[in-house]
C-alpha cells in the first residue's frame, strides 16, 4: 500500500482561506488524509473552515496544534515566510514531515526555516479560481498544478494530488514570478477586462444586466476559438482588418470615458497588432497605420 493511502496521513492546515479549505475538503473527503488541526488567528475562521471540510479541530495558536506528517500553509503570500519561521520556532514539525504552500508567485524556499527540523518542503499551486470553494471542490478534477520543491516532499504530494485528478507540471522556482504574472493576466485581469467592457457598454446606453447577457455568448465563443484555433487565427476586429480610423475614434471616446480603459485598450491592441501581422489578413501598410495610430494617440495625452 502506498504512503498516501495510509492512515498516517494526518494533515494540519494553517491559514484556512478558500484554497486551504478547498484542498482540505478534497483530501479529507477522498480519504487521502485525515484533517486534524485547522489554525487561524480568528477562531471563527478556523471553525468555519473545519465545518466546510467536515473534519478538523479549530485552533488559534501554534502551540495547540498536534503533530502531523503533512502541513499545508495557505496564509496570504506575504505571511508565508513568517508563518514558516513561527512554525519552526514552535517545534511541532518533525524530521520527515512534509510542509507545503500553495503560492503561485513564491518558491518553496520560503519554508527554509523548517529544513533545520528535517522537514521536506514543496509548493503546489493549483491553476484554478477559488472564488467559490463549493464549486472548486466539485470541479477540481483535471486542474493543472505547478509543483516544485524537495523530491521527497513531491514523492508524497504527487500521488495525493493525482488521486484528486490533478495534472501536475514541474516548474523551475526561478520562473514562478512570471508564471504567476501570466496566471494573473489570463484570470484576474480577464475579470477586470470584463468589468471595463461592462462600464463601456453602460456609457453607450446599455443597462448593465443586459450588457452582461450580451457579452456572454461573445466571450464564450472567443474563448472557444482561442483554444480551438490559437490566438493568431482567433483574432478578429479592427486591428486584424487594419482599420486605423475605427481605432482612432474608439480611443478618443475611451479617453473621454476613462483614461485607464483607454490605456488597457491601447496596450492590448498593440499585442493584437503582433497577431494581426502574423495572421496576414491586412496589408502591411494598413497595419503600419494602426501602429502609428496607437503610438500617436498615446503621445497626445
Amino acid at each position: 500500500m502506498g504512503y498516501h493511502k495510509t492512515v498516517a496521513n494526518r494533515l494540519n492546515i494553517i491559514g484556512p482561506g478558500r484554497v486551504g479549505r478547498t484542498l482540505g475538503a478534497l483530501l479529507q473527503r477522498a480519504g487521502l488524509c485525515t484533517v486534524q488541526d485547522v489554525l487561524s488567528a480568528e477562531i471563527a475562521t478556523a471553525e468555519s473552515a473545519a465545518a466546510f471540510i467536515g473534519a478538523g479541530r479549530a485552533v488559534r495558536v501554534l502551540r495547540d496544534m498536534h503533530a502531523a506528517n503533512i502541513w499545508l500553509l495557505t496564509p496570504p503570500d506575504a505571511a508565508i515566510a513568517s508563518t514558516a519561521l513561527a512554525l519552526a520556532s514552535a517545534g511541532q514539525v518533525r524530521r520527515g514531515d512534509v510542509v507545503f504552500h500553495c503560492s503561485g508567485s513564491q518558491a518553496s524556499s520560503l519554508l527554509a526555516p523548517l529544513a533545520a527540523a528535517g522537514a521536506w518542503m514543496a509548493s503546489v499551486h493549483p491553476l484554478k479560481s477559488f472564488a467559490d470553494p463549493d464549486a472548486a471542490v466539485q470541479s477540481f478534477k483535471g486542474t493543472y498544478c505547478a509543483v516544485e520543491g524537495d523530491a521527497a516532499a513531491l514523492a508524497v504530494l504527487t500521488p495525493l494530488f493525482e488521486s484528486l485528478g490533478a495534472q501536475l507540471a514541474v516548474i523551475d522556482p526561478a520562473g514562478k514570478t512570471l508564471y504567476h504574472a501570466a496566471s494573473v493576466l489570463v484570470c484576474n485581469d480577464l475579470t477586470a477586462l470584463m468589468e471595463a467592457g461592462l462600464r463601456t457598454y453602460e456609457q453607450a446606453g446599455i443597462e448593465r444586466a443586459t450588457a452582461q447577457s450580451m457579452m456572454e455568448p461573445l466571450v464564450r465563443e472567443t474563448l472557444d476559438n482561442i483554444f480551438a484555433l490559437g490566438t493568431t487565427r482567433a483574432l478578429t476586429g479592427p486591428v486584424a482588418r487594419g482599420d486605423a480610423d475605427v481605432l482612432t475614434r474608439q480611443l478618443a471616446a475611451l479617453e473621454a470615458l476613462d483614461p485607464r480603459i483607454a490605456d488597457a485598450y491601447r496596450a492590448l491592441n498593440r499585442i493584437a497588432l503582433d497577431l494581426a501581422r502574423a495572421q496576414g489578413g491586412a496589408s502591411a501598410a494598413a497595419l503600419d497605420a494602426v501602429d502609428q495610430t496607437l503610438k500617436n494617440n498615446h503621445k497626445i495625452r
